[in-house]
């Protein structure tokens, strides 16, 4: 065997390393979540409720608790508080977390179009890529997060409502 094939020997053992590693994480990522998930759970049927997290320390105690150990365990303070919007939403309905990745309060769902059709989320989707190959898009999304992560405005829907007001368009 020359050095060669040794080494890419090597590289696949470490590789193939790597990825029981990505195994194992993945596992335990989804018995964590189910553990979660089962807590959500038992607070609907305790009927809890979560009230609104504030910076200042005046909300709710359980969304504080729950934004404030987020925060520290090192996600965005964004972040924190979306996944406080489907802790919430989850809570109330007695729904599980199917994806924490998901946005606040059902957003993909109201972005898909028209009772989420294909052709609801083609049309959304063709302006929306409209939206973000216009040069001052970037600029309008960065302002928009600055304005969220500021606590200017509650919602993202109101921070957009709020530009197109100010921009002279009339919203019904």
């Amino acid at each position: 065997m020359s050095n060669t094939k040794l080494s890419y020997a090597a590289q696949a053992v470490s590789m193939a390393s790597d990825l029981i590693e990505a195994k194992k994480c993945e596992d335990k990522a989804t018995s964590l979540r189910e553990g979660v998930n089962k807590q959500i759970i038992g607070m609907h049927k305790d009927k809890v409720v979560i009230g609104r997290y504030s910076k200042d320390g005046t909300g709710c105690s359980i969304a504080s608790a729950w934004v404030d150990k987020l925060v520290l365990g090192g996600l965005s303070k964004k972040t924190a508080q979306n996944y406080l919007s489907l802790l919430r939403e989850a809570v109330k309905t007695g729904k599980p977390v199917k994806d924490w990745g998901g946005t606040k309060a059902g957003g993909r769902q109201a972005a898909a179009g028209a009772k989420g059709s294909a052709k609801g989320k083609k049309e959304f989707a063709d302006k929306l890529a409209t939206c973000f190959r216009d040069a001052e898009f970037e600029g309008f999304v960065n302002d928009l997060e600055a304005s969220w992560d500021n606590d200017e405005i509650k919602s993202l829907l109101e921070g957009i409502k709020s530009f197109l007001e100010a921009s002279g368009i009339e919203i019904k």
